[in-house]
C-alpha cells in the first residue's frame, strides 16, 4: 500500500512515535495535508496503534486461558 511518495515509509513509523525534529514533523505534516493516500495510510497506522494497545491491555477469560492451556499440554493430533 504505497503512494509512490518520496520517503512516505521511512517516514512514517517515526512521525507517529513522535521522533521527527521540529523541520521534519513540519514537513511530514504539510505532506499529509496534500497527499490523500498518505493520510489514510497514517489514519490507519494510528488506529492500529490504539487497536493494540486497548488489546494489549485487555484480559484474557479464564475460560479460554484454561482451554489455551489444555490445547498446549494435550499430544499433537495426527496429521493426514
Amino acid at each position: 500500500m504505497g503512494c509512490g511518495c518520496d520517503g512516505c515509509e521511512s517516514m512514517m513509523q517515526p512521525y507517529l512515535d513522535g521522533m521527527l525534529s521540529d523541520e521534519e514533523l513540519a514537513e511530514a505534516r504539510e505532506h499529509l495535508e496534500r497527499c490523500p493516500p498518505c493520510e489514510k495510510r497514517y489514519r490507519f497506522e494510528e488506529h492500529l496503534r490504539h487497536f493494540v494497545r486497548v488489546a494489549a491491555d485487555e484480559q484474557m477469560p479464564e475460560e479460554l486461558r484454561q482451554r489455551l492451556a489444555g490445547l498446549r499440554s494435550s499430544p499433537p493430533a495426527a496429521q493426514l
